[in-house]
C-alpha cells in the first residue's frame, strides 16, 4: 500500500480527474490524449456493471457502511477487481475506476447523483477513511500474505 500522503495525492488528482471528465462530458474542454487507457479501465467497469459483477460487492459494502466509513472503504480495497485494474492499469486510470464504483455504489445505495458522490469522494472526512482503510487493509494483507 502507498504512503499516506501519496493516498492523499492520488485521492485529490482522482477528484480532479472525475471533475475534468464531467466538464469533457458536458462539452466545456477537449479530451485530453490518455483515451485508450481511460476507455479500457471503464470498459472493464462497464461490464462488471453489465454482468452483476458488484451486487454482491455493493451488499458488503452497504453491511459495513453500518461500521462506519472505514469498514466500508476496506471492503472495497480488498475487492478482486480492484486488484485487478490496480494491476493492470496506470494510476490514474485506476483511480478513475474507483471512483466509478463510489459513484456507482451511492447511485445504487441511495439515488445520489454524481455531483453530490464526487462532494463526499472529495471530503475531508472520506479522505481521512480511505487514508485510514488503505492502512487497516495493508496491515492485514502484510499479516495474512
Amino acid at each position: 500500500m502507498a504512503s499516506s500522503s501519496k493516498q492523499q495525492k492520488r485521492a485529490k488528482r482522482a477528484a480532479n480527474k472525475a471533475r475534468e471528465n464531467r466538464m469533457v462530458r458536458s462539452g466545456q474542454a477537449v479530451k485530453s490524449s490518455g483515451e485508450s487507457s481511460s476507455a479500457s479501465v471503464e470498459q472493464v467497469f462497464n461490464k462488471a456493471m453489465e454482468s452483476g459483477s458488484y451486487d454482491a460487492l455493493f451488499e458488503k459494502m452497504k453491511q459495513a457502511q453500518d461500521n462506519g466509513l472505514v469498514a466500508l472503504i476496506s471492503v472495497f480495497l480488498v475487492d478482486p477487481l480492484l486488484t485487478l485494474v490496480l494491476k493492470g492499469h496506470k494510476e490514474e486510470h485506476a483511480t478513475d475506476y474507483i471512483v466509478m464504483v463510489f459513484t456507482a455504489y451511492r447511485a445504487w445505495l441511495d439515488g445520489t447523483d454524481e455531483a453530490t458522490t464526487m462532494a463526499w469522494l472529495e471530503s475531508d472526512e472520506f479522505q481521512e477513511a480511505y487514508i485510514a482503510a488503505s492502512e487497516a487493509v495493508s496491515k492485514q494483507q502484510k499479516k495474512f500474505g
